[in-house]
């Protein structure tokens, strides 16, 4: 995440021949079998349509994988699906497309009906997503949000947290809302108080063009100093910056805050820590941030080697999503595991039983009907994006549109900050637009310190751990690209997507737009 010392797939392009009578759907899921599942939903086949003629399973996915002809009750065509795609999915998953065995009780026979799931329809909005594409040199740094001068544009900033708070520096900024505040947590810091510790800040802005200060809960929690407050404005000294500091947990370098949420009337945060060397034992742990300043450990959510959820973004369901298992409503948490060496993972856990984990159900893949598949074991979690390369990620719901809204930094196949959308939280994902690139959008040198620039571009440090000793020899980066959802917009085809970026070297945070045509 954050290197703190060092430091898929809804493509659909729609072709309606008017002269024929079939729609070409070309998708760039990555697994086979997901391109037809989702290439049928997509023609207007359903999860229970089958006495409409529109049975996902029965009148589309059946058809295609046998090559055989529709029953004579389908009322809608097949959609054209490229021969190697089905030959594909038949050798990757060779029961894909038939009836599904019921499932058996410890004796071997049928389990009883009402031990079976129960069949949703699909959820208003599930038709064909719209089309979301990036407008080609449309991101834009606004502004720095961290320290006492942008240092690129040699002004001061609105949060002025040197003077404020004795911040120099920090990195990350996941946010969420809470009793109509959006709430940052912070990483590592650079200020008055030891590094590696954590912080928190705050805000009331309702449009980001208008220019966003940052409020820093203050105080300590340590050495019988003064409670902690929201710092107030107009203050010229507003007292040292709160720090995350769950007890029995351990919160040095690299163990920083990954993500948080509101509910019921209370703030939860998430720390990942246990850090080592390579990260073998690194662990998120879900607290419970009680003002002024107490952090309460609830339970471990996610461990390494084996865990899927160490960098994670956490939404509650904003109303009956059909798909889900049964316990809801959930709350839905998308996660990562070995820090850019991972694909991203899901899991809903129930709102009722959050504090505790118990209910906990991972995306384990798609059953033989084409619906999602749910177990309580997280190693059975199967990525919804593959790529190996994901780091931070954020996810948020725009309900004018109807659609979950993911960025991810990651490193291949471009280095930079990548852009999907779905219309469900498993996918399928469209395919990842490039909203950022350093060199592509010309930060290098302009708000990224770049070593090798002629002249030096000035922008060297704070900076972080070992690189203190030469600040200059540091090379900048872009990193954890956390969306604010509360400022998403939509202004005719256009979404305007705002999200705060690390950038390293000036160990700092600037808040970024970019813009998207929606078709």
């Amino acid at each position: 995440m954050h290197r703190k010392w060092i430091r898929t797939g809804l493509f659909c392009v729609m072709v309606v021949c008017f002269g024929g009578a079939f729609t070409f759907w070309a998708a760039a899921a990555q697994e086979p079998c997901e391109q037809i599942r989702a290439a049928c939903q997509n023609a207007g086949f359903v999860l229970g349509g089958a006495k409409t003629g529109t049975g996902l399973q029965l009148d589309c996915i059946n058809p295609i994988m046998r090559g055989t002809a529709q029953p004579r009750t389908a009322s809608k065509p097949l959609p054209q699906i490229d021969p190697q795609v089905v030959a594909a999915c038949k050798a990757k998953s060779p029961s894909f497309g038939q009836p599904k065995a019921p499932p058996t009780e410890s004796g071997g026979q049928p389990a009883p009906t009402s031990a079976l799931p129960p069949v949703t329809a699909p959820p208003p909005g599930t038709e064909t997503a719209p089309a979301i594409r990036y407008v080609p040199g449309s991101t834009l740094k606004l502004e720095q949000l961290l320290g006492e001068e942008d240092k690129e544009r040699h002004q001061p900033t609105r949060s002025l947290t040197v003077t404020r708070y004795g911040l120099q520096g920090t990195d990350l900024g996941y946010s969420f809302e809470h009793e109509g505040s959006i709430y940052f947590l912070f990483g590592d810091t650079v200020g008055v108080l030891d590094q590696a510790l954590d912080t928190i800040a705050k805000t009331d802005a309702l449009d980001p063009e208008q220019g966003v200060r940052l409020d820093f809960l203050t105080g300590d929690t340590q050495n019988g100093r003064r409670p902690s407050r929201i710092a107030p404005r107009g203050a010229a000294a507003e007292g040292e910056y709160l720090t995350i500091q769950p007890p029995g947990i351990s919160m040095g370098a690299f163990e920083v805050p990954v993500s948080g949420i509101s509910l019921g009337g209370q703030m939860y945060v998430v720390v990942s820590t246990n850090h080592s060397l390579d990260r073998p034992t690194d662990r998120s742990v879900l607290t419970k941030f009680i003002p002024p300043a107490t952090f309460r450990p609830l339970r471990t959510i996610s461990q390494l080697p084996a865990g899927r959820f160490i960098k994670m973004s956490m939404h509650t369901e904003p109303g009956p999503i059909a798909g889900l298992p049964p316990g809801g409503p959930f709350i839905i948490i998308w996660g990562t595991g070995v820090y850019r060496k991972s694909d991203a993972y899901l899991a809903v856990v129930p709102v009722a039983h959050f504090e505790t984990g118990q209910g906990t159900r991972y995306f384990a893949g798609w059953d033989g009907a084409g619906a999602p598949s749910w177990s309580a074991s997280e190693p059975a979690a199967r990525p919804i994006v593959e790529n190996g390369t994901l780091g931070d990620l954020s996810v948020t719901w725009y309900k004018e549109l109807r659609l979950w809204l993911m960025t991810y930094d990651r490193r291949a196949p471009t280095r930079g900050v990548a852009f999907s959308y779905s219309r469900t939280p498993w996918g399928p994902w469209s395919e990842p637009e490039v909203l950022f690139n350093a060199v592509r959008d010309g930060a290098l040198g302009k708000f990224i310190h770049s070593p090798g620039a002629h002249p030096d571009d000035g922008l060297a440090g704070p900076v972080i751990g070992k690189g203190r000793a030469d600040p200059e020899a540091v090379a900048g980066g872009a990193y954890a690209p956390y969306v604010v959802e509360r400022w998403t917009k939509l202004q005719g085809s256009e979404l305007a997507l705002y999200y705060v970026l690390s950038t390293w070297n000036p160990y700092i945070v600037v808040l970024m737009k970019s813009r998207l045509l929606v078709q």
